[in-house]
């Protein structure tokens, strides 16, 4: 064997030992096929669709939330999983100072456009109030002396809930379609997620409930926007929790 022959010998011998040796963080992240992109994106809709439809068939009881908790623990599992995998758990969920306070500061004008939209389209003596009646009905009684217990289980599924939207589908669709589709394609999926509430929360008088899907689009965008523009998961699985247990605790619409 040459000395040239020897020389390249030793070069492939060394650059595979050192990416054996490489910390795996380092070691470069596989691409993301469309194949498993659609699969996870169009696998997460589905099960959180039917969780969506079994929970608001069953409102006020424990069933309703704990049916959606009990989904997106264990989608929220995988979110975890395959972040970790791909050496990412560490840059995208290790919480910072600061955190807490951003979550606060994008959830509050979010609940006061709730609120606004709430008194432009649904306050009665509008028909459409039935829609918002239906909304808060499903979810129990927020005067009730359990409501703080309530209140910290929405708070839960609305974290999980963004840990698996944003840490997960978002992600997925980016890495194979680019910030702007995958942004817009995670808040219509989101949406469509919701749309058994359309009729499961509807009214006779005034038709399908489009609250819950135009919201979910709505603050998905700006969730998924606050995600991508900060590269990390903390400040807005606190805007969509603190928002959504807000909307619970302090409600827009009373009895």
């Amino acid at each position: 064997m040459s000395d040239v022959d020897k020389n390249d010998e030793d070069v492939t011998d060394q650059e595979t030992f050192d990416e054996d040796e490489l910390d795996p963080r380092d070691k470069p992240i596989p691409d993301t096929s469309t194949k498993e992109a659609v699969l996870i994106a169009g696998g997460v809709t589905a099960a959180s669709g039917l969780a969506v439809g079994f929970a608001f068939s069953h409102p006020d009881s424990p069933w309703m939330l704990g049916s959606m908790g009990a989904v997106y623990a264990v989608l929220a599992g995988f979110t975890v999983w395959r972040l970790l995998d791909r050496g990412e758990l560490d840059e995208q969920l290790r919480p910072k100072a600061g955190d807490l306070s951003i979550g606060a500061v994008i959830a509050a004008p979010c609940y006061l456009i709730a609120l606004a939209v709430h008194l432009a389209f649904t306050a009665p003596p509008s028909p459409r109030s039935a829609w918002i009646m239906q909304v808060y009905g499903a979810l129990g009684d927020p005067s009730s002396e359990y409501r703080h217990l309530i209140g910290g289980a929405v708070f839960l599924v609305a974290a999980l809930e963004e840990l698996v939207w944003r840490g997960l589908v978002m992600r997925v669709l980016t890495e194979r379609f680019g910030w702007l589709r995958s942004w817009l394609f995670q808040a219509g999926l989101f949406g469509l997620a919701h749309v058994p509430t359309m009729i499961l929360l509807g009214n006779p008088a005034v038709g399908p409930n489009p609250l819950l899907v135009a919201a979910g689009i709505a603050y998905s965008l700006v969730w998924g926007r606050l995600a991508m523009r900060l590269d990390r998961l903390p400040p807005a699985l606190f805007a969509h929790a603190l928002f959504t247990w807000g909307v619970f605790e302090f409600p827009i619409w009373r009895p």
